[in-house]
């Protein structure tokens, strides 16, 4: 469950950074700011407090401090995003993006784990980098149509992704050889998830919504 609410919450938050709401960030950073959740007239108005109010009870008083200073590295992170003016300078910052949102889902779930799990959350941040760098694939000319890249991505651009994209993917594979075939199912599906993931957090949203205004 925390780390279901934890996708939705990454949902609403890049559905409204995709709407022009780049400020969105700072919010979140200042909703969190105190740990204990309100549902308030705010949370009942914006999906964007509620979902990070929702997250908050998911996260336990141990990891709650350096979530947060992970939240604002990743904030950091998708802010220099938006001011690359180049693929190579976007590719970094999002292999950056798509390993702290992975190190964010380990944090989550440590309390329950046995061990340092050091391991663990090496290979999620690995497997994070390149499926974020698989979303950048998917949605790159979509972001430049509605002004989201600081460069006009040609055929260069796109050659230079995939490559990083199978490079990286190989990379992780090689390592742990049980994964090649689900890495390249993993690209099939997230095309897919995006459309399920879309229908998911609307419907979440909606009935968190509702208990929210039955709680007031």
């Amino acid at each position: 469950m925390r780390l279901h609410t934890y996708y939705l919450f990454i949902g609403v938050v890049d559905d409204a950074i995709d709407s022009g709401r780049i400020d969105t960030g700072s919010l979140i950073l200042e909703y969190l700011s105190t740990p204990s959740p309100v549902f308030d007239e705010g949370a009942r108005r914006s999906s964007v407090k509620l979902m990070t109010e929702v997250l908050k009870s998911h996260i336990s008083d141990e990891t709650y401090p350096l979530m947060i200073a992970k939240l604002r590295d990743l904030y950091g992170q998708v802010v220099s995003e938006r001011g690359a003016t180049s693929i190579d300078s976007y590719m970094g910052h999002r292999k950056s993006v798509g390993a702290l949102t992975a190190e964010l889902s380990y944090l989550l779930i440590r309390p329950g784990l046995s061990g340092n799990g050091e391991e663990l959350c090496e290979f999620m941040k690995q497997v994070g980098a390149i499926g974020c760098l698989v979303d950048s694939l998917i949605d790159l000319s979509a972001d430049r149509r509605i002004g989201l890249l600081g460069f006009k991505p040609g055929l260069m651009a796109y050659t230079k992704l995939i490559d990083c994209i199978l490079r990286d993917g190989l990379r992780v594979s090689l390592k742990h050889l049980g994964l090649s075939g689900l890495f390249l199912r993993a690209i099939v599906d997230n095309v897919r998830d995006r459309f399920r993931a879309e229908r998911n957090v609307v419907r979440f949203v909606s009935d968190r919504k509702g208990e929210a205004a039955s709680v007031a």
